[in-house]
């Protein structure tokens, strides 16, 4: 049996710019063409990433109400505590709950994917059975395939047989049909010698190889299916191209026992996911309710280096936004970018987590200037310097969009300085910091009300102090005025000024004398925590 990393090699050698079939809006801009070129980005493996995605997300914009899969049957988005939605999932979006149909959101999650090393998308597809939320999964599922050719990237189905009932094989073949006709013949297809590869999660429904035969029938080139681990048998050995692992109660057990045969399939696709932790049982849904502990990123980062150490030629990473059962990569309110950020280091790519917060910054902008059509022109020129690896390029037309050095929000701002210290807080790298200088427009502030609350603008950027991911220094950062994390607190003490997060009822300070502002719990009496706003 061949290697199937020399396949892969071979078979996604060149990727075309064919569009789909059915896309569901045109490529940004009117001046696409004149966009740089996408560029593959650069990874110490040679072992392909896919990133399984789900298409299943609606919001009132998008569908008139919220779909199941953010509330199921006890949760209501509409419900906000503590600037957050009321959603069924223990981790929250770090861009709140959206619709996967959101041109926006899949620029957003496409370049996410792209800059921390993905090759292509597995794409959880609903198939073509009018029934449920399916058609609507099949739209945002086109709409994210129109846009992988301009990021370069490739994609493949995971087909979900569960989605017909017993006998239905006619059915199930429509959606080969479908398959062949809208996304078999698109060059990044997923090929190995140029035979398309279809994985079934499952199979669910149809568990005879004499039914896979009627479902494949008169397709040509016929795919290979790609069955869940120890499922061959039920596909057919002349149907199956190879079988693939997911995330089971045993772990790590079954993926263990799955590297060790990965060199008998001819097509063999490893899995990472971060942990296990499902709604279901919150949400008053069925499903399971065992869990898989994150350990931070510890489960994630050691289940990649297992996939790396392993034969296999494909890394299926499991998943980017299932966030019913807890399993999700994308950056959260919880885990930040720390999925991401883990496979950068570990797949070699030399980008780190300031392109990722680039990339967030741009999707910000998008929602801030929505129908603002000289802004969303630039805007689709710094998407074509991230497809083209111009970071530089994009971080300077967004600079300039933000508000950047040359042009500085209404008001000549406050300095804000420490009694301890006698240093004033600046912004840096997206980091709040603090010196001796108060004249640079970086040290400079100005305090603005949002419903109510306090938001703390920087002059020089336009970013706002937050401690949205809390880490060890105070944040100043693009972030919604819907988040608690960029609310403070302006508090009268003995003379000074204490500023106080809403969100944490932690307290702005230098009390560890590192060079960075912190929010942290300390004592009123610290004049580390005691400033003067002039």
């Amino acid at each position: 049996m061949k290697n199937l990393t020399i396949c892969l090699l071979i078979a996604m050698a060149c990727l075309g710019c064919k569009k789909s079939v059915t896309p569901q809006q045109d490529e940004p801009g009117a001046s696409a063409k004149s966009l740089p070129v996408a560029n593959a980005i650069s990874k110490s493996t040679s072992k392909k990433i896919f990133m399984h995605w789900m298409p299943w997300f609606e919001t009132p914009d998008s569908r008139g109400a919220w779909g199941y899969h953010w509330k199921m049957n006890t949760q209501n988005p509409d419900i906000i505590t503590n600037g957050k939605r009321q959603i069924a999932a223990y981790a929250y979006p770090k861009t709140g709950p959206y619709a996967s149909g959101d041109p926006d959101i899949i620029e957003y999650q496409l370049l996410l994917m792209k800059y921390s090393g993905v090759d292509g998308v597995m794409i959880d597809w609903p198939g073509t059975r009018a029934r449920y939320d399916y058609p609507d999964n099949l739209a945002n599922s086109n709409a994210l395939i129109s846009k992988l050719n301009a990021l370069g990237l490739q994609f493949s189905i995971v087909q979900e047989d569960r989605n017909w009932d017993a006998g239905q094989t006619s059915g199930a073949n429509g959606d080969f049909v479908y398959m062949q006709n809208n996304y078999f013949n698109q060059s990044n297809y997923l090929k190995v010698n140029n035979v398309p590869v279809v994985l079934n999660f499952g199979p669910i429904t149809f568990h005879q190889p004499s039914e896979w035969d009627q479902i494949l029938a008169g397709l040509n080139p016929k795919p290979k299916v790609i069955p869940l681990y120890g499922n061959t048998n039920q596909v057919g050995s002349n149907n199956a191209g190879g079988e693939f692992p997911w995330i089971y109660q045993d772990h790590p057990t079954v993926v263990n026992n799955y590297y060790a045969q990965a060199s008998n399939f001819p097509i063999s696709i490893g899995v990472v996911y971060p942990g296990f932790k499902s709604f279901y049982q919150a949400g008053g849904a069925d499903g399971p309710t065992w869990q898989i502990a994150y350990n931070g990123t510890s489960t994630f980062s050691t289940l990649l280096d297992k996939a790396l150490a392993s034969s296999v030629g494909i890394i299926q990473f499991a998943t980017w936004n299932d966030y019913g059962e807890g399993t999700m990569i994308e950056p959260t309110a919880e885990f930040g970018y720390g999925f991401l950020t883990t496979m950068q280091q570990k797949l070699g790519v030399s980008y780190g987590q300031h392109e990722l917060e680039l990339i967030y910054r741009l999707y910000q902008y998008r929602k801030q200037y929505k129908g603002n059509s000289g802004v969303q022109q630039q805007l689709n020129q710094v998407f074509g310097y991230f497809a083209a690896q111009q970071v530089s390029n994009a971080e300077g037309l967004l600079n300039s969009i933000g508000g950047g050095t040359t042009t500085p929000p209404t008001g000549t701002g406050i300095t804000i300085k420490n009694k301890w210290l006698n240093t004033f807080l600046f912004e840096e790298n997206g980091q709040v910091k603090y010196g001796s200088s108060n004249t640079d427009a970086r040290a400079k502030w100005v305090l603005e009300q949002v419903n109510g609350h306090t938001r703390i603008k920087n002059v020089s950027t336009s970013h706002y102090l937050n401690i949205e991911h809390l880490y060890s220094y105070a944040e100043s950062s693009v972030i919604p005025d819907t988040f608690y994390s960029s609310y403070w607190v302006v508090e009268d003490y003995n003379g000074f000024k204490r500023i106080k997060s809403e969100w944490k009822n932690t307290y702005l300070n230098l009390e560890n004398q590192s060079g960075l502002a912190q929010a942290t719990t300390i004592n009123a009496t610290a004049e580390s925590s005691q400033w003067t706003l002039n």
